[in-house]
C-alpha cells in the first residue's frame, strides 16, 4: 500500500487498550486442572465474576493506565465488565502522542484508503498494557465459504442431497453422520461471531422447508453494528451460519447472534461481548484471517479472552479456512483464530453420501486444485503458537505434524461446496461449502452433547479438544471418527491413520462420539 502521509490529527477514532492479567501463573494450572479428569478442580468452571476477581488488573492498575491516557488527552473510557479491556477515544493527535507513533493515510492499488501507525506504538513498560487495538483499519476478516457452481459447470458436482438443488438437508446431515435422534439441542443456547448481518426471513424460510422448530434468534449489536445485510457478500454467511446450527439443534433455547464491525477492534469487542455474556456454552465463528497478518500483541489480547471462555466452560469452534495449506494465498499458513490454542480449529472434507438414503459412503480431504481453485481445507503448523499439551504425540513422520508448534486443523467435516448444503439467502435457494459450514455444525453437535450432560447432572463439556485428543488418540477412536487417511490432501498435507494436517482427527461418527464426550 502506499503512504499518503499524515491522518488529520483532528480526527476522533476510538480505541480498545488490553490490560494484562494478573497472577499467570495460576491461570495456567487453572486450565490445565480444569481440564484434567484426576484433578479435583476438573470442570469447576469459574464465573465472570470470579474469572475478574482472581486474574483481571487491580483498580489501581486501571487507574494508572487511565490517568497516563487522560495526560496525552483520551477521553471517554469505560471498563469491560472483564476488567481487562479498557475502552477509550481522542483525536489522532492524542493517539499519537499517547502511543509515540504517527497515524498515516495508505491507499491500496484500488485506492482504497486505510489508516494505520507508521511506527510500532509505545508505551511506558511500567503500565500493565498488552495491546492497542484500533489503530488501524487494514486487517478485514473474511468469511470461509464457497458456493457450488449449481449451473453445470466448472466443477464436478457430486451433488446427491435431499434438499433444493440437491443440496445437503438437516435430514441427510443427521442421517449420513449418525447425528442421534434423541437429542436437539432442547434447553441450549448457541452463539455466532459475526462481521455482518442478515434477514429473519431468509432463516424462517429454511426453517419451514425442512419442518424444522424456529429457533429464537436473539441478535447483540457491537460497536455500532446494525444487524442489516450490508449485501456485501457477509450476509450469506450469517445465514448459513444460523440455518446450518438449526440443522441439528432445532431444539435450542436461543441462537446469540453476535455482529460487530469488520475490524480488529470489532472482532476482539466480540469475544469479549461473548466470554462476559457466558450466556452460550458453544460458540462458532466462520470469519478469519492468516495468524501472520494481525500483530502479536492482537494475537495474545485474542487467547486472553479465549482463555477466559475455557475457564468459564465455553466451547468456541473456528473455520480453518478454505485455501487449503496456503491461507495466505502463497506459502504454508494457517488461519487465525483457528491456529488459537483455546479455539477448536475445523477443516474441511469432501462427503460422498448415497443419493435416496443419505448413507455415508466416504470422506477424503476437500482439495479443489487447478484449474478449479486453490480450494480445500485449511491445516497446516502455526507459526505463532507453540504445540499445547493436548497435542502431545501427534506429530512427526507420516502426519507431517510439528513435535513443537500448534498443528491445526484439530477435526473437520464435509465442506466441499459441489457436495455441499442446501441454504436459503436473499429469497432463493442455493449450495454452499466451505470450512464456514463445518464450524457451526461442529458447535451445534456440542450443543446436542451438552444437552445430553445435563440429563447425567454433568458440566458442561468447555473447550473441547482435551476430550477430543484423549479420544482420538485411545481405543475409541475407530468408532468414534471418520479417520480419513486415504492419502488425500488439502493441497500439500496429506490424510494419514490417526491424527494428520489435513483433516485433524476427522470427521465425528455421531453416535459414537456423542457417548464419549456426554461421558467425558
Amino acid at each position: 500500500m502506499a503512504d499518503r502521509g499524515k491522518l488529520s490529527e483532528d480526527q476522533e477514532l476510538p480505541v480498545t487498550v488490553t490490560l494484562t492479567l494478573n497472577n499467570p501463573n495460576d491461570l495456567q494450572q487453572m486450565l490445565h486442572d480444569l481440564y484434567d479428569p484426576t484433578s479435583p478442580s476438573f470442570h469447576q468452571f469459574l464465573t465472570p465474576d470470579e474469572f475478574r476477581a482472581r486474574y483481571a488488573p487491580s483498580e489501581s492498575q486501571v487507574a494508572d493506565v487511565r490517568a497516563f491516557l487522560e495526560a496525552h488527552g483520551l477521553h471517554d473510557f469505560s471498563l469491560d465488565p472483564n476488567g481487562y479491556l479498557l475502552r477509550t477515544r481522542g483525536s489522532v493527535g492524542a493517539l499519537n502522542s499517547a502511543f509515540m507513533t504517527e497515524l498515516h493515510e495508505f491507499r491500496d492499488a484500488g485506492e482504497v484508503r486505510y489508516f494505520a501507525p507508521a511506527t510500532e506504538p509505545v508505551l511506558p513498560s511500567s503500565l500493565p498494557v498488552q495491546a492497542v487495538v484500533g489503530l488501524e483499519n487494514t486487517n478485514q476478516h473474511h468469511n470461509h465459504l464457497r458456493a457450488a457452481d449449481i449451473q453445470g459447470g466448472a466443477k464436478p458436482s457430486t451433488l446427491n442431497g435431499s434438499g433444493p438443488n440437491n443440496g445437503l438437508s438437516p435430514s441427510d446431515i443427521k442421517t449420513a453422520y449418525n447425528i442421534p435422534g434423541s437429542v436437539n439441542g432442547s434447553g441450549q443456547t448457541l452463539a455466532l461471531v459475526e462481521l455482518d448481518g442478515y434477514t429473519a426471513s431468509d432463516v424462517s424460510s429454511y426453517e419451514s422447508q425442512f419442518g424444522l422448530t424456529q429457533v429464537p434468534l436473539t441478535n447483540v449489536l457491537i460497536d455500532g453494528a446494525t444487524g442489516g445485510d450490508d449485501c456485501g457478500g457477509g450476509g450469506l454467511e450469517v445465514t448459513l451460519d444460523i440455518e446450518l446450527m438449526t440443522a441439528i439443534a432445532p431444539g435450542a433455547n436461543q441462537i446469540m447472534v453476535y455482529m460487530g464491525p469488520n475490524s480488529t477492534q470489532g472482532l476482539l469487542d466480540v469475544y469479549s461481548k461473548i466470554a462476559n455474556d457466558n450466556t452460550a456454552k458453544q460458540i462458532s465463528t466462520s470469519w478469519g484471517l492468516t495468524e501472520t497478518i494481525p500483530s502479536a500483541a492482537t494475537l495474545n489480547s485474542e487467547n486472553t479472552i479465549f482463555q477466559q471462555m475455557a475457564i468459564q466452560g465455553q466451547s468456541f469452534y473456528a473455520a480453518a479456512g478454505d485455501s487449503g495449506a496456503f491461507d495466505d494465498g502463497s506459502t504454508l499458513s494457517v488461519d487465525d483464530p483457528a491456529s488459537q490454542p483455546f479455539v477448536v480449529g475445523v477443516g474441511g472434507t469432501k462427503l460422498h453420501i448415497t443419493f435416496g438414503t443419505s448413507a455415508y459412503v466416504s470422506e477424503t480431504s476437500w482439495n479443489d486444485g487447478f484449474p478449479y481453485g486453490p480450494e480445500g481445507g485449511g491445516g497446516g503448523i502455526s507459526t505463532i503458537w507453540s504445540q499445547p499439551a493436548y497435542q502431545s504425540g501427534v506429530g512427526g513422520v507420516g502426519s507431517g505434524a510439528s513435535t513443537t508448534m500448534r498443528n491445526v486443523p484439530d477435526v473437520s467435516l464435509e465442506a466441499e461446496p459441489n457436495s455441499g448444503y442446501a441454504v436459503y439467502y436473499n429469497g432463493a435457494w442455493g449450495v454452499v461449502g466451505g470450512t464456514s459450514c463445518a464450524a457451526p455444525l461442529w458447535a451445534a453437535f456440542n450443543g446436542l452433547v451438552n444437552q445430553q450432560r445435563v440429563t447425567h447432572s454433568k458440566t458442561p463439556l468447555g473447550f473441547p479438544n482435551t476430550a477430543l485428543y484423549t479420544i482420538g488418540s485411545g481405543g475409541s477412536y475407530g468408532a468414534d471418527f471418520h479417520d480419513i487417511n486415504n492419502s488425500s490432501t488439502n493441497l500439500y498435507f496429506p490424510a494419514v491413520t490417526g491424527y494428520d494436517l489435513s483433516t485433524g482427527w476427522g470427521s465425528f461418527k455421531g453416535t459414537g462420539l456423542f457417548n464419549s464426550l456426554a461421558a467425558f
